[in-house]
């Protein structure tokens, strides 16, 4: 079956600093970036000419530039040259701490492994800061390696998005370092509390689980008073959300008892055949939105507001997995580490190595209908946020937003999503926005992403928290962290 794109996590070795950051309790000069074209997709605002005032981490004030009144008086003033101004970017499923799917031996027996290594970690954080994400959460990964990033960044000491997290996944499958599967209540409580020890906010539970397993799992996660998300499988998106789930991911609703008719008849044979990876698309094929079973998801999942992460870009990843050197070529990779170059392509090619040409071209027929589930989600009001399902976001959230867009989206609810969307989904009432009292995490770039996403390319400067990064900067440092050998 499909485990999480990259997923579970890190050695955190000590390493000297790339640079020294200011940490972000420090005071900060007031600085006045004007001159600039504010986009603020949260109330879907163009304001031209437009000003900043950012002091100890904050937009303390902020306006438009008249031709008779005069800007606040402070000695550092950027002129942005009317370029655009967007808030800081948010991925919501971002594995930061995760190295590249291997094999290790363990014990004498072969155990699938996806520990990082601190060095890693820092690239991906570096690069991911560069291309405008200023946030992130991880819905998965070793929590000692999550929460040692996060003390890092917030510290000054690594550059990278603001980091919240979740710790191993509740999971049947051994994974090194990714999945922990407590053999009774006592075991998942102990797991729950050293879990919440090292700082998670969410319990993850993973698509092997029985419906027992899931029930008890949001159960014991809110009596230690955490939130719960899900990756599921058999289990139905209906059974978790009943339960009162906090969160759920990935674009794989892949139960069988959301079908109906000979749809579900024909799946449940499909499903019979061992090993085999094809429900990933072939759910699809047999879905029916209309169905009761789905109408009930849409109202449910809405009605309780579930917050929902899709990963579009996973799907189509799996779907056109024998394409990724176009769809993504090797001058965008820059964003991933060498390590994790040499692999990831093969890594995505694995759930459809014994697929037909004809099952392959099923498959891809398959991505409009999850963009109607996307759009059918949207539409019932369910929260929706942007993540990537990556060790760095680059070009996957890009391509998130592009598909998110395809979908049916305008550029300004993409936007929104990727932004406001993402601060309500991770519960950040400060974030998101170009507001007054709001955390000042933007961007600056040179063309417009309401004209065209890929504006987003453009991005020079990154502002987090008040201090500001300049892309050239950050890709600089990366060549001091590429030279690692797993």
């Amino acid at each position: 079956m499909k485990k999480s794109l990259l997923a579970c996590l890190m050695a955190s070795l000590a390493l000297p600093q790339v640079c020294a950051d200011t940490p972000s309790h420090m005071p900060q000069e007031a600085v006045l970036y004007h001159n600039a074209t504010l986009l603020d997709p949260a109330t879907e605002q163009q304001l031209n000419d437009g000003w900043l005032l950012v002091k100890d981490g904050r937009i303390v004030q902020m306006g438009q530039q008249q031709a008779d009144a005069s800007l606040p008086a402070v000695a550092k003033q950027i002129d942005l040259q009317q370029q655009y101004v967007l808030p800081g970017l948010i991925d919501v499923h971002l594995h930061l701490t995760a190295g590249p799917h291997r094999v290790e031996m363990q014990d004498g027996k072969p155990v699938l492994t996806m520990q990082g290594h601190s060095q890693i970690t820092r690239y991906h954080a570096l690069s991911t800061l560069a291309t405008g994400v200023t946030t992130a959460f991880s819905p998965a990964g070793e929590p000692e390696a999550n929460a040692e990033y996060a003390r890092q960044q917030q510290a000054g000491n690594w550059p990278g998005p603001k980091f919240s997290y979740a710790g191993f996944v509740f999971e049947p499958t051994p994974i090194l370092g990714g999945s922990v599967h407590p053999k009774d209540e006592a075991g998942w409580q102990a797991e729950i509390a050293s879990q919440k020890a090292l700082g998670v906010q969410y319990i993850k539970l993973y698509q092997g689980l029985t419906k027992d397993e899931v029930a008890m799992g949001v159960r014991l996660a809110k009596a230690a008073g955490l939130k719960t998300l899900a990756h599921l499988d058999n289990v139905s998106w209906q059974y978790a959300a009943d339960l009162g789930i906090d969160a759920l991911t990935h674009a794989l609703p892949t139960s069988s008892e959301l079908l109906t008719g000979e749809g579900k008849t024909a799946y449940l044979a499909e499903r019979n055949i061992p090993h085999s990876a094809r429900f990933i698309y072939s759910w699809f094929k047999h879905v029916d939105y209309d169905s009761a079973p789905m109408q009930q998801l849409f109202d449910t999942l809405a009605r309780q507001q579930t917050h929902v992460d899709l990963t579009l870009v996973v799907n189509e990843l799996v779907y056109f997995a024998r394409e990724l050197d176009s769809l993504y070529p090797e001058q965008d990779m820059w964003v991933y580490h060498p390590q994790m170059r040499k692999r990831w392509r093969a890594t995505l090619a694995a759930p459809s190595y014994d697929w037909t040409a004809e099952e392959l071209a099923t498959a891809q027929q398959q991505m409009p209908k999850v963009q109607q589930l996307f759009k059918r989600l949207y539409d019932a009001g369910v929260p929706l946020a942007i993540g990537t399902d990556s060790v760095a976001s680059g070009p996957f959230y890009l391509r998130e937003l592009q598909l998110s867009q395809g979908a049916g989206l305008t550029n300004w609810q993409v936007l929104q999503l990727a932004t406001a969307g993402g601060a309500r989904h991770l519960g950040l009432s400060d974030t998101g926005q170009l507001a007054e009292g709001f955390a000042a995490d933007f961007i600056v770039l040179t063309a417009n992403p309401l004209t065209d996403l890929k504006a987003l390319n453009t991005v020079h400067t990154v502002v987090q928290q008040g201090k500001a990064w300049q892309v050239d900067e950050l890709k600089a440092q990366l060549s001091m962290l590429a030279d690692i050998e797993l």
